[in-house]
């Protein structure tokens, strides 16, 4: 799951689009309001959700990091039996469902309010549809290296 143009910004709910990147920010897709806005670095904090990464106790992804799109797609994966707790729920519920879903997570370094964050973004996402988006991209962008990849073979 690729989720370099989405991004969340200090300040703002919600998950955002980047549509376009100046010197000093971004264009962003409100998805709330449907409308574009420009989101300058210097006066608000963007973090990209690509760059957001999950301690753990092994160490496959590095520096003990799970990156977010891996811990995303599990949570899709036991979306069917293990549907995300309420954003009203105590910190045990909090812990108990991100341990389901990731046990392998860190739970000295990985704090409730991280948790909360995750949760909250994905079930944003997930209502929006970014999910399927993210899905038909990857899947139109493998189908136009394909018909790349048979191009050469036919000219020649």
């Amino acid at each position: 799951m690729n989720l370099e143009k989405y991004l969340v910004v200090a300040g703002m709910p919600g998950v955002h689009k980047v549509t376009a990147t100046r010197n000093n920010g971004f264009v962003i897709e409100d998805l709330n309001e449907g409308r574009s806005r420009f989101v300058p670095m210097r006066q608000q904090q963007v973090t990209p959700l690509a760059t957001i990464g999950i301690y753990t106790y092994t160490d496959a992804e590095g520096e003990n990091t799970i990156p977010l799109s891996d811990v995303f797609q599990k949570m899709l994966d036991q979306y069917e039996t293990t549907p995300p707790v309420s954003l009203d729920s105590n910190s045990a519920a909090f812990r108990a469902y991100f341990t389901a879903v990731l046990p392998e997570h860190d739970q000295d370094r990985v704090h409730i309010n991280d948790i909360k964050k995750c949760i909250k973004w994905f079930k944003y996402m997930h209502e929006k549809g970014i999910f399927e988006e993210v899905k038909r991209e990857e899947e139109n962008a493998k189908a136009e290296s394909a018909e790349q990849a048979e191009e050469p073979s036919e000219k020649a």
